[in-house]
């Protein structure tokens, strides 16, 4: 949800409220805007995903900075940014590090940082230490070499895609994707740092946001392992070879979702009065003889027979 937008804010009261805006959110001391005036602007969307807090920040060309005598945070925390626009410079835990579209970069709230930007957009999750289960000794190592991780391509779309469905997120897709956000970032942090990740963790991480990604897109009829592969950066065999070792078969599993979804939105037919074919479409089935076997074969009765019994 936008919680703040400088244009809804008079100007000679723009750079205060930006500042007070941003330094709250980044954990920052100080905020100095490179500019003045209506060419000072900011627009930040927060939302709590399951425990962790997803920011979409649009703002002018600035410089953040927080001291060694800043104030303790509430909560120890972990700040994991995707670039989406803009280019400038990330001073902490004495690295330097680039800012650019497509980067990765990564703060540790409690220490101190310089950070400057030209005008810029990024995506930013905000995960408690204590979610993580790393020690911070573990953590900090690993911030300056966050953008090289083989997992950071991964974490970049995992983060881009809970942006786009954080708008219609229910409680238990919320639960399920701060889960998944979580998992991902232990992984991203340990694989920086050079800790051989067990071929388990790979996986688990792997196999949760493709979880997620499935239940962002379940609806469209396009989705199969090909492109799930291609927007996880696997091979098609390495995506069953995973999905196999959990006892996952991935179509069979996408299409029990689509029946769970499809089954509820019946449910509900005497509210939204939807039909057999709505709905069958709806979640991504291109048949609707195809949809009527498979769900007698769940549930017992075919879609309509089930619709009436809704009724």
């Amino acid at each position: 949800m936008l919680v703040f937008d400088s244009a809804s804010v008079p100007v000679r009261e723009r750079r205060s409220a930006i500042t007070e805006t941003i330094t709250s959110a980044a954990s920052a001391t100080f905020m100095t805007p490179d500019r003045a005036g209506e060419r000072l602007h900011m627009a930040m969307d927060v939302w709590d995903v399951g425990g962790v807090t997803v920011f979409d920040t649009r703002c002018s060309a600035h410089t953040l900075r927080r001291s060694r005598r800043s104030p303790a945070p509430e909560e120890d925390a972990v700040l994991v940014t995707c670039g989406l626009e803009g280019r400038g410079m990330h001073q902490h835990l004495g690295h330097d590090i680039s800012v650019a579209p497509s980067g990765i970069w990564a703060t540790l709230v409690t220490e101190p940082y310089l950070h400057h930007v030209t005008d810029t957009r990024t995506l930013t999750v905000k995960v408690p230490l204590r979610l993580l289960g790393m020690p911070e000794g573990m953590v900090a190592p690993a911030l300056r070499l966050i953008g090289t991780s083989p997992l950071a391509p991964l974490f970049w779309h995992h983060l881009a895609g809970v942006r786009r469905v954080a708008d219609d997120l229910n409680a238990a897709a919320a639960t399920s994707l701060g889960t998944s956000t979580v998992a991902l970032t232990r992984a991203l942090l340990a694989s920086a740092v050079g800790d051989e990740l067990g071929r388990e963790e790979h996986e688990d991480a792997l196999l949760m946001s493709v979880k997620a990604y499935v239940s962002q897109h379940l609806g469209e009829a396009d989705l199969d392992a090909s492109r799930i592969a291609a927007d996880h950066h696997v091979s098609v065999r390495q995506l069953y070879k995973v999905c196999a070792r959990s006892g996952m078969h991935l179509e069979q599993w996408i299409i029990r979702q689509r029946l769970g979804r499809a089954h509820e939105e019946l449910a509900r037919a005497s509210i939204t009065g939807v039909s057999v074919a709505g709905v069958a479409h709806r979640w991504g089935f291109k048949s609707l003889s195809h949809f009527g076997r498979r769900f007698r074969a769940t549930y017992g009765m075919s879609p309509s027979e089930w619709l009436e019994m809704s009724r």
